[in-house]
């Protein structure tokens, strides 16, 4: 929960809805026409779009608008992996902007605090040990009094699982860690979704956790976790246990699980190297996060590395393993889509980008590019919270401190342009998004949205980033939306049907269900 302050809190004047002598969208975008207040976590007055009510609709607006003389592509071009090394080597003979970079790119070189297993007495293990998967929450603990999550009714179904990777770059080069590390988590093989002529086919969402999310962890809805200061009249997030929760917003996250699997889907979730149950100290290479769900299909294919626990317990080890996970089902071939949630979106894209465009290591000095790994069977992206937009889209610097991760401290973290670009060939994109959503504006994930040229969607709610404050209502309905866009990628449908595409960005702020997040009063100052 404490971790949920989000470092990247950083320079976010970008919250604050600029003057009005300023624009605050790229030309031909629609300017705002109202401003209305928004209480966490932005705690500010953000521009927005009047409905037929009369109600003030805010979104936040770009980090970096389009420089004068220059097009869309600003956002692509000036944040390759070649552009931000050429402008890292200005920044090194700079001791102010150097520093400043190393700086940030310090608070994503380092060893998380896990949370799982700190309230009651289940769910701790030894991350970095042999571990008995039977130590491990399943399921079914979440039904109990006082969560009564809908995630356990899968837990007939559910595997705990446990796959093997390599440490990351990082570890290798900069700690002088050796061996393999584990990751581990649930595969809840799921009933098939439906197709027309009524007959079901097993498909399969893979589930990447958002930065210090457990999937695990206790999430009490009893816990208060946002206060008000009376003096400043802002909402912070607790930086203190309470004794009940261990990751807020976690019982949200276990309910798109729920949601998938309630819709026929096989869900497949592991914690994030570095985090909660899973092995190795850093949680923040995305880019090798990607190549960890490719090492997870590969091993739930041979059932190397891998090793998985049923509800009546019992370890498998090897093929029998992967057998009993899949139940019949071919990784090879079977229809998957790929979910994430803020840092997880990260991944997602790197996976993407890896899949349809090119299959690149940043993270390693010299590192190559091969060509596209090309699994056909991998239908869509479902982006919530992300960065779809690339660094561009970020406040003005995180480049320099991307730079430096990948030059001084073997990590590819923030998506760059590249990425951005090659959305354009992915064949499914859905982003979901909170308006207030601070990783980046509005504006470029719309962009991102725009740019994609297959099965698109984009829902949006009114809502920070964070799950842990976000409506018990619009979780539900992002729930539902994922799952009804999972479906028509995995059958490799053109159009999400019953969904109506914005046409510019005023429509889109303006398509925001009617249900607010947990202490914002859209009745409010505008």
């Amino acid at each position: 929960m404490r971790r949920m302050i989000w470092a990247a809190t950083m320079a976010l004047a970008a919250g604050v809805a600029q003057a009005q002598d300023k624009p605050v969208v790229n030309a031909g975008t629609r300017a705002p026409d109202c401003t209305a207040r928004v209480n966490y976590d932005r705690n500010a007055d953000l521009p927005g779009y009047l409905d037929g009510d009369g109600i003030c609709q805010p979104f936040l607006p770009l980090n970096q608008l389009i420089p004068a003389g220059r097009d869309a592509s600003f956002y692509t071009d000036d944040f390759t992996d070649a552009a931000i090394r050429t402008r890292w080597q200005s920044c090194k003979a700079d001791e102010a902007c150097a520093a400043a970079a190393r700086k940030g790119a310090q608070g994503f070189a380092r060893v998380e605090t896990r949370e799982t297993g700190t309230v009651g007495a289940t769910g701790r293990i030894d991350p970095e040990g042999d571990v008995d998967l039977a130590a491990i929450r399943r399921p079914a603990f979440f039904g109990q009094e006082p969560y009564r999550e809908p995630i356990a009714a899968s837990d007939a179904s559910a595997h705990t699982v446990e796959f093997t990777a390599p440490r990351d770059a990082l570890e290798r080069t900069k700690l002088g860690k050796t061996g393999e590390i584990k990751l581990r988590g649930w595969y809840i093989r799921g009933d098939g979704i439906s197709s027309e002529d009524g007959t079901r086919q097993r498909a399969l969402v893979v589930m990447n956790n958002g930065g210090g999310n457990e999937i695990t962890a206790i999430d009490d809805p009893r816990s208060e976790l946002v206060t008000r200061d009376a003096a400043s009249g802002k909402f912070t997030l607790s930086d203190k246990p309470d004794g009940l929760t261990e990751e807020a917003g976690m019982r949200h996250w276990r309910g798109f699980a729920a949601a998938f699997h309630a819709a026929g889907f096989d869900v497949l979730v592991t914690d994030r190297r570095g985090n909660g149950i899973s092995g190795g100290g850093n949680g923040f290479n995305t880019a090798e996060q990607a190549n960890d769900i490719m090492r997870e299909f590969d091993q739930l294919g041979t059932g190397e590395g891998l090793r998985a626990m049923g509800a009546k317990g019992g370890t498998l080890t090897g093929k029998a393993a992967a057998d009993a996970v899949l139940q019949g089902a071919d990784i090879a071939a079977m229809p998957i889509v790929l979910m994430g949630y803020s840092r997880g979106s990260y991944a997602v894209a790197y996976a993407m980008q890896k899949n349809f465009v090119t299959d690149c290591n940043r993270d390693v000095p010299g590192g190559t590019c091969a060509p596209a790994l090309a699994r056909a069977n991998i239908r869509g992206a479902i982006l919530y919270g992300p960065n779809s937009g690339g660094l561009g889209t970020r406040v003005a610097g995180h480049d320099m401190i991307e730079a430096a991760l990948r030059e001084e401290f073997a990590t590819t973290y923030y998506p760059d342009g590249e990425v951005a670009a090659g959305v354009a060939r992915w064949p499914a994109l859905q982003i979901v998004k909170g308006t207030w959503d601070y990783v980046e504006g509005m504006e470029g994930a719309f962009a991102s949205y725009n740019r994609a040229t297959g099965l698109k969607d984009m829902f949006v709610f009114h809502g920070p980033h964070g799950l842990a404050m976000q409506s018990d209502g619009n979780m539900a309905l992002a729930g539902e939306r994922m799952a009804r866009f999972a479906r028509a990628a995995a059958f490799g449908q053109s159009r999400l049907e019953g969904t109506t595409p914005p046409a510019d960005l005023r429509e889109l702020v303006l398509s925001a269900p009617a249900i607010w997040d947990t202490n914002t009063d859209p009745t409010g100052p505008r």
